[in-house]
């Protein structure tokens, strides 16, 4: 028996047994989650569950932490793990973006080209790749850095197009399977285990509740999240700690000493009150949560999903001054045209040339990425759209040609340029403009596998990159690509297959 397998069934029998108590022996586990992982691929300690469930979780996760931090705070983990989620999607992103310019560059100046490129991120299983990764290197001395580097070194090899007719590009993506093979080089018991970690961590991803919001930001940002969680308890704001994260990030970066800029806020009692005014990191953190709080409170927002109330609490953080209160006895709430109203009475009011940022919940969402829990919203806000189904999902005879063909959304028809709003919240991960196929398209990851696509617009309202919340107006409806009418192609995969968007969304 090896020394990795005779460590992991000590740890394993303290832990059934109790041999020296349960605090000893997590511990024990914890010490031992790397043999205890390699083994499980034999032995399986189902009857271990859940107590050994973080010790086979991959190794990037963990990132040097202590037992202690990881095991009484699922956020360490969740902000782990989304660091090395970004590194891997925004290099293989780069390796696309760069494909582009270079098609680009070759097409002749007075060349009309058409792109068909249906790389999005839900093309990539990120989640199997970082375990991959972890498989690969077996320890928790790893980073972002590293990896980036990896993916970056086959940047060439990732993506591949092909001219197909006329002015027509297609572009392909190799696969996941690649950076199995020749990225991380694994042996067959690399893969297996790399399979092992990745099915833990969805689970541990999407088998629980840990909120329907989370947060991408830069590192200079994540290193305050002690400091964060802390005050949030504080001033009882504890499940608002993504949303902290996303107004800091909109606000400095993370850079300075006045990360949160609340130096104009009430509570700021001890330096000048002007912009960049507090000069101590963790002050600035303490002032403008407690401010936070009561944006919050004000707005009667409770849970970071409820997004009409959050864009409320945020506008008023960016704007004191009793603009929520404003805000809901003129309006109702929020609205970037009552933002905008509001500054211009505060600039005439003040004198000022200029008075906060009408557009400050847009800069904060852009960091924010929201999943949807049970049904979603509408594609069309107060409009009876299920009147409006032209074609249905399944099997039907294709309008063109006449043949039958399996269709794989929803076609909803209404004139050019009426307003399609998003379903659900999200990431934009793609936009497309193109004669062919879905014509002008946009594609939205909804968190949990999930990805929206709008296809046939004439107009599209948002930017790749760009985070989007439920109701939000993305694009216009048109009658690009392969078409007989003006209509949105509403379609949702699961996975990366596509499922009946009625078991989704709501009317």
């Amino acid at each position: 028996m090896n020394n990795d397998m005779q460590r992991a069934i000590k740890a394993a029998a303290i832990l059934r047994y109790g041999m020296s108590g349960p605090i000893a022996a997590m511990d024990m586990a914890w010490q031992q989650r790397h043999s205890i992982a390699k083994i499980g691929l034999s032995l399986g300690f189902l009857f271990l569950l859940p107590v050994l469930f973080l010790c086979l979780l991959p190794s990037f996760v963990f990132g040097g932490f202590q037992m202690t931090d990881v095991w009484n705070d699922n956020a360490v983990l969740l902000q782990n793990i989304q660091r090395y989620q970004t590194a891997v999607w925004s290099a293989i992103d780069e390796a696309h973006d760069a494909l582009l310019r270079e098609i680009e560059s070759i097409a002749e100046d007075d060349e009309e080209i058409t792109i068909i490129d249906e790389f999005h991120y839900s093309s990539v299983n990120a989640t199997l790749i970082l375990c991959e990764y972890s498989a690969a290197k077996g320890t928790d001395k790893i980073n972002t850095k590293e990896i980036r580097g990896l993916i970056k070194a086959h940047r060439d090899a990732l993506f591949s197009y092909q001219k197909t007719s006329g002015h027509t590009y297609r572009i392909y993506y190799i696969g996941d399977a690649y950076f199995a093979d020749y990225v991380f080089k694994l042996t067959e018991q690399q893969k297996k285990l790399a399979e092992l970690y990745a099915a833990n961590l969805e689970l541990f991803l999407y088998g629980s509740q840990f909120g329907s919001v989370s947060a991408q930001v830069s590192e200079d940002v994540l290193k305050y999240g002690t400091l964060v969680k802390k005050c949030a308890e504080k001033y009882g704001i504890s499940n608002f700690t993504d949303v902290i994260n996303a107004v800091m990030m909109a606000e400095s970066g993370g850079r300075g000493t006045d990360v949160m800029q609340a130096s104009e806020c009430p509570y700021n009692q001890k330096y000048p009150k002007k912009p960049n005014g507090i000069k101590n990191t963790e002050y600035s953190i303490e002032v403008g949560v407690h401010y936070l709080a009561d944006c919050l409170k004000g707005a009667g927002c409770t849970a970071p999903n409820q997004t009409e109330k959050l864009s409320l609490a945020l506008q008023g953080y960016n704007y004191g001054n009793g603009y929520i209160s404003w805000a809901i006895q003129k309006y109702g709430g929020y609205t970037e045209a009552n933002a905008q109203e509001f500054s211009k009475i505060m600039q005439r009011k003040l004198g000022w040339s200029r008075y906060g940022n009408p557009k400050y919940v847009s800069a904060v969402y852009r960091y924010l990425v929201f999943s949807s829990n049970g049904k979603w919203g509408s594609p069309f806000v107060g409009k009876d759209w299920n009147s409006r189904v032209s074609s249905d999902f399944g099997w039907r005879t294709d309008p063109l040609n006449g043949k039958k063909a399996f269709h794989e959304g929803l076609d909803i028809a209404y004139p050019t340029g009426t307003k399609i709003h998003a379903v659900s919240g999200g990431v934009v991960t793609s936009v497309v403009y193109s004669k062919t196929g879905y014509g002008h398209h946009v594609r939205v990851d909804c968190g949990n596998g999930v990805t929206v696509l709008y296809a046939h617009c004439s107009k599209i309202l948002v930017t790749k990159g760009q985070s989007i919340s439920t109701g939000q107006p993305i694009a216009e409806v048109g009658a690009t690509g392969r078409v007989t009418g003006a209509h949105l192609h509403l379609g949702v995969l699961v996975n990366g297959k596509e499922v009946n968007p009625r078991e989704y969304i709501g009317g």
